[in-house]
């Protein structure tokens, strides 16, 4: 009887063990550093196509948020005529870059993982709105020195990303990130006056970039 009592002791101190062992696995899966990076496919305010990218660093560690950075950069070609003289015309070539740095929570579901965040980029973070504008104007037929037009703004990012996880290491997701900011007098920092006259609309180049991407977790 006695043996029988150590017996059952054992075999209950072992499946205790085992469960606590199996918890400590469970809760160490579940405890992860995880690095995304995404590729962008395409930016709504573009005209054309659009390169950027965003990465992610996410971590254990409850209440506190994860970090993140991103990037796109598109281009832009316009040409407009002098309503009133056929002979006169500037053309305006733009390259647009628009830098944020984010901070975002992981929010897990039975199937996929959601990921919600906000951003924000401004000049004294390295960060922000730049266009840079090529202007070349062309005046009763004769084309004048090249001048060019240089701005800066604070731009403002929202974002969420939806992703399927596979074995708890990697994750495959779909993103999209809005920029928001104000719109833009691209040729407000010429340092020319145009001869002709012109009418150029400010840009509106606050939208969406849509995103895949991938997260390893480690």
């Amino acid at each position: 009887m006695l043996n029988k009592l150590n017996y059952l002791r054992k075999l209950a101190f072992s499946a205790c063990l085992l469960l606590g062992l199996s918890g400590l696995g469970t809760t160490a899966r579940a405890q992860f550093i995880g690095i995304s990076t995404d590729v962008a496919i395409a930016y709504s305010a573009a005209t054309g196509s659009a390169s950027g990218y965003s990465v992610g660093i996410s971590h254990p560690t409850p209440f506190f948020p994860n970090i993140g950075y991103s990037t796109v950069s598109f281009k832009e070609k316009e040409s407009i005529t002098d309503s009133s003289d056929s002979t006169s015309s500037v053309s305006l070539d733009t390259t647009t870059s628009i830098k944020t740095i984010n901070l975002f929570y992981n929010v897990p579901f039975p199937v996929v993982t959601i990921s919600v965040g906000f951003g924000y980029g401004t000049d004294n973070l390295g960060t922000g709105v730049e266009t840079k504008t090529t202007i070349v104007e062309t005046y009763q037929g004769t084309k004048l020195d090249q001048d060019n037009s240089d701005l800066k703004a604070s731009v403002s990012e929202a974002f969420f990303h939806i992703g399927l996880p596979f074995w708890n290491t990697i994750e495959f997701h779909l993103g999209y990130h809005f920029m928001s900011f104000t719109n833009i007098d691209i040729t407000s920092k010429k340092s020319v006056n145009f001869q002709g006259s012109y009418t150029v609309d400010k840009k509106k180049y606050s939208g969406g970039m849509t995103t895949i991407g991938v997260q390893v977790a480690f």
